[in-house]
């Protein structure tokens, strides 16, 4: 290992951005997250600060990706993408549409104080970029500027 260079994990993805583009790749993580437990994951990386992220492609060209035009990213189930919950969050089932007209189904885990348990207040107390929704074809991340609308399922 090079002292100036840091070693990285890669996952990989499917990209959908805002113009309908479809980009399938990599993307670089750490063996340790900065804000948790455990290996660093695609969800760590889209909800960080920085507006770009780099993403390796098929043909080992890196492409620097402006979040702000990822509408959704797709990670195989064995990518493992959704960090393991100690939090005790509950999941409640969710349909989502984005503006583009596509939905999503699939559960978000609730990580809610006692006093407001709703779905409504999880929605408004985040700040993340992205939401993580679990389907049963694996996790997606969606771009909350991108949602027009959630609907709770039963």
């Amino acid at each position: 290992m090079n002292e100036y260079r840091i070693e990285k994990g890669r996952v990989s993805v499917a990209l959908t951005l805002r113009d309908g583009t479809r980009l399938v790749g990599e993307v670089f993580v750490q063996a340790y997250a900065r804000n948790r437990h455990g290996r660093e994951e695609a969800p760590d990386i889209m909800n960080e600060p920085e507006p770009f992220f780099p993403l390796a492609s098929a043909d080992d060209t890196t492409l620097l990706i402006a979040k702000d035009q990822v509408q959704e990213i797709e990670i195989p189930p064995a990518a493992g993408a959704a960090p393991d919950d100690e939090t005790g969050a509950r999941p409640a089932q969710v349909e989502i549409t984005l503006a583009s007209g596509l939905v999503r189904s699939g559960s978000v885990l609730l990580e809610l104080p006692v006093d407001r348990p709703r779905l409504l207040d999880f929605l408004n107390r985040s700040h993340e970029r992205f939401l993580t929704i679990q389907t049963g074809d694996g996790v997606r991340l969606l771009n909350r500027a991108m949602i027009s609308y959630v609907r709770q399922m039963s």
